[in-house]
C-alpha cells in the first residue's frame, strides 16, 4: 500500500453564511490547489453577549448569518457532494458552533451528509455529533479560556482527535510559536496553546486551516492540513483523520515523516527500550532548520545545507512571485515562461485570497459573488514551457502579502535560459545566475506591479533524511517534528508516543 500526504483546508467560510464568494467559487479554487477541502458555514452560539449597548453588532450579524446558513444548509450539503470526484477532490460537510466558555469548534462528518443540531453546551454538542458519527475539533485554540479560546478542561481526546492550530488567526502551537494572534479577540495565551495541552496528558493531533472568508479555501500562508492517507477518498481521508494521522501547515507542500520504531504520527506504541527515529523531509523551498522535539523540548535541531547539492544535481526549485504596486488598482497579468533545456517536473500554485477574518454584514439570502471565479489560473504546460494569468493588488500591508506565486521544479542544468513574458515585457536570465538569489523587475516604473524571478535552489537544500537512537525517558515519551523553510513556511506534525 502507497501512503501519501493529501493536501486540504477543513475550515474556510463564503457568503453561504457570512462572507465573501459563493459556494461554487470556494469549490473551483480549492480544486486549483488542493486534494480536499469543507466549505464551513457559521452555525450557532449559545452563549452570546446579550447586553445590546455593547455588542449590538456582533450580536445582529451573527444572528443573520446563523439564519442565512440555516435556509441554506442542504444547498451546501448538495454542492458539496457534487464536486467530490473520487480520487481527484473531496468534499466534507462541516459546521461552525462558537462559545466563550468552551472556546469555538466546528463538527465534521465524512459525508455527504450531516444534520445541522444545536447543543447549548459542548457535553451536548459531543453527544449529538457521536450519534451522527461526526467529530467536534477545536480551533483558534490559543485565546484565553473563557474568551473564545480552548479550555483544557472540557477537552476529551476521544470526541477530537486533533485540534487546529494555525490559521488567519494565528499560530497556537506554543506561547513561542511564529505568527502571534492579531485579531480583535486578543494575544495568544500560554495556557490555551497545543503544548499546554499534551503537557496535561491530552493524545490529539494537529492541523491548520485557513479560518478563511472570502471563498478562498488553501489561501496560500493563511493555514493548511495534510493527511497521511492511502487514497483519495472520503472513506481514506476520514480514517486517516480518526488516527491523527494529520499535519499543520502553513502553505507550501512540506512532505515531513516521523517513525519512531516504524510507527508513524498519530501512534502510541509499546517501546521500552532504544528506540530508532527516522525522520524524512522533502520541502518547496530551502529548509532552514528541522527540529525533533522530545517531551516539549528540541531533543535534535538539524541545519540542513544541501552537502554541495548545487554541483552534482540539475535538480532545483524556482519560485515565481508577482504582485506588488498599488492597493487600489487591481493589474491584470498574462504570463509565459519557457526553459531553453531540461524540464519542468512539477509545477505547485501559491495562490491567496484577500486576508478577510471578519467580512461586512450581509443582507438576505443570496450569495455574494466575487468579481472572479478563478482570479489565478495556470494554463497550458508543457516539458518546458507554462503559461498562467491572475489578477493582483498591492500589499494591504506590510505584513501581509497578496502577492501571487508559483513554485516549479526544474530537471535542468544551470547554464539553462528561463525566460518569462509578463503583459508584453521580457524577462531572460540565466538559471545560474538565480541561484539563491531572486531578481525583480518592475513592469511599468516605480510604485508599479512588479515581478521577481528566483530564487533557484538546489533540491538537496530542500531536503533531509536522519536517524537517530534515543532512550525511554517517562512512562510515555511524546515525539514530534517541526520543520522550517528559508521562506517563512512551517510544517508541525502531529507526536508519536512511546510507552516505557
Amino acid at each position: 500500500m502507497t501512503w501519501r500526504w493529501y493536501w486540504g483546508d477543513l475550515h474556510s467560510h463564503c457568503s453561504i453564511s457570512y462572507g465573501h464568494g459563493t459556494v461554487d467559487q470556494a469549490l473551483a479554487r480549492a480544486r486549483q490547489q488542493l486534494d480536499f477541502c469543507s466549505i464551513t458555514g457559521h452555525a450557532f452560539w449559545p452563549d452570546m453577549p446579550t447586553d445590546r449597548s455593547v455588542y449590538a453588532e456582533i450580536i445582529d450579524y451573527h444572528t443573520v448569518g446563523f439564519a442565512r446558513l440555516a435556509r441554506n444548509w442542504n444547498k451546501l450539503l448538495a454542492r458539496q457532494a457534487a464536486a467530490t470526484e473520487p480520487g481527484k477532490f473531496i468534499a466534507l460537510p462541516s459546521y461552525e458552533w462558537h462559545s466563550l466558555k468552551y472556546g469555538d469548534h466546528n463538527v465534521y462528518a465524512a459525508g455527504p451528509d450531516l444534520k445541522l443540531v444545536d447543543a447549548h453546551d459542548l457535553p451536548a454538542l459531543r453527544e449529538q455529533a457521536k450519534q451522527q458519527g461526526a467529530i467536534v475539533i477545536p480551533h483558534h485554540i490559543g485565546y484565553a479560556a473563557g474568551y473564545r479560546g480552548i479550555d483544557w478542561q472540557h477537552f476529551r481526546d476521544e470526541a477530537s482527535p486533533f485540534v487546529e492550530i494555525n490559521s488567519l488567526h494565528g499560530c497556537s502551537e506554543s506561547d513561542a510559536a511564529p505568527y502571534p494572534m492579531l485579531h480583535d479577540m486578543g494575544p495568544r495565551d500560554a495556557g490555551s496553546t497545543a503544548e499546554a495541552g499534551w503537557d496535561l496528558g491530552h493524545r490529539f493531533g494537529i492541523i491548520g486551516s485557513t479560518d478563511h472568508h472570502s471563498a478562498y479555501p488553501g489561501s496560500h500562508g493563511d493555514g493548511r492540513l495534510g493527511v497521511f492517507a492511502s487514497a483519495l477518498t472520503r472513506e481514506a481521508i476520514w480514517e486517516a483523520l480518526l488516527a491523527r494521522r494529520v499535519c499543520a501547515a502553513t502553505g507550501d507542500r512540506i512532505d515531513a515523516r516521523l517513525f519512531v520504531n516504524d510507527a508513524g504520527i498519530g501512534a502510541t506504541i509499546q517501546a521500552p527500550g532504544q528506540r530508532l527515529i527516522k525522520t524524512q523531509v522533502r520541502g518547496a523551498d530551502a529548509l532552514d532548520r528541522v527540529e525533533l522535539l522530545k517531551n516539549g523540548r528540541v531533543l535534535h535541531r538539524w541545519w540542513p545545507d544541501g552537502n554541495g547539492s548545487a554541483t552534482v544535481s540539475n535538480k532545483h526549485r524556482l519560485r515565481l512571485t508577482w504582485g506588488w504596486g498599488r492597493k487600489e488598482r487591481p493589474v491584470r497579468w498574462d504570463c509565459q515562461l519557457s526553459l531553453s533545456g531540461g524540464a519542468i517536473t512539477e509545477v505547485e500554485s501559491c495562490f491567496s485570497g484577500p486576508p478577510v477574518v471578519a467580512p461586512v454584514a450581509q443582507v438576505g439570502d443570496a450569495e455574494v459573488a466575487d468579481d472572479e471565479d478563478l482570479p489565478h489560473a495556470v494554463g497550458e504546460r508543457t516539458e518546458r514551457t507554462l503559461t498562467w494569468r491572475s489578477v493582483t493588488v498591492g500589499n494591504l500591508s506590510m505584513r501581509h502579502a497578496t502577492t501571487q506565486a508559483l513554485s516549479l521544479e526544474l530537471d535542468a542544468p544551470l547554464t539553462a535560459i528561463i525566460t518569462v513574458e509578463a503583459n508584453g515585457q521580457r524577462f531572460t536570465h540565466r538559471l545560474g545566475d538565480l541561484l539563491h538569489a531572486g531578481r525583480c523587475h518592475y513592469l511599468r516604473g516605480w510604485l508599479s506591479e512588479a515581478l521577481r524571478v528566483g530564487p533557484v535552489v538546489p533540491l538537496g537544500e530542500c531536503a533531509l533524511a536522519a536517524e537517530l537512537l534515543d532512550e525511554p525517558e517517562r512512562a510515555v515519551d511524546m515525539y514530534r517534528l517541526r520543520t522550517a523553510q528559508h521562506n517563512g513556511q512551517w510544517v508541525w506534525l502531529t507526536p508519536i508516543w512511546a510507552k516505557r
